[in-house]
């Protein structure tokens, strides 16, 4: 064999091996993260997703305008795929995550919720899904029960005089 034609067979190897790796991390890539077959847990998952949020749009529609706002401005992020896990039996925890640029690093944010699927109910258990759950849907406060009220504490308050209660400064009797 000619060296030539050695040259030829190497760029043609080469040339194959570049087409098959291409094909394979084309049509090859890994599809992220993959919902369980439980159909509670995809009960679950949309019982979040459709859950009405602070604004009045579904929780899903307000991740959504979040990672829009994003977009808008320009800041570079990474959007997670909604994810579900079992938490024993009938609950479940089902959680999206969203990474935005920084000034100096990386900031992520979890959007999570815990479901119980007998009880159809929605706890939320982190800080970010905390900013868009409707106020009712949120846990008491740590120790409510020990504050006092605002009645209590407030000094007695004495009647305007009559000066006072008159807004041009004349006297009304």
């Amino acid at each position: 064999m000619s060296t030539q034609f050695k040259k030829i067979m190497g760029y043609v190897l080469v040339v194959c091996l570049l087409i098959g790796f291409f094909v394979l991390y084309r049509y090859v890539q890994p599809t992220g993260y993959q919902l369980p077959d439980d159909p509670l847990a995809l009960e679950a998952l949309e019982l979040v997703k459709k859950h009405r949020s602070r604004q009045g749009y579904t929780l899903d529609e307000a991740v959504q305008l979040l990672v829009d706002d994003l977009k808008i401005k320009g800041i570079p992020f990474r959007e997670g795929d909604w994810q579900v896990a079992a938490q024993g039996e009938d609950k479940y925890v089902v959680r999206k995550i969203v990474r935005e640029k920084g000034s100096v690093e990386w900031i992520e944010r979890e959007y999570a919720w815990r479901v119980d699927s007998k009880e159809r109910s929605i706890r939320v258990i982190s800080l970010a899904a905390q900013q868009l759950m409707p106020f009712e849907n949120l846990p008491p406060l740590p120790h409510g029960d020990q504050i006092s009220s605002l009645s209590d504490r407030m000094e007695k308050i004495f009647p305007l005089s009559d000066v006072e209660r008159s807004a041009d400064g004349v006297l009304l009797t």
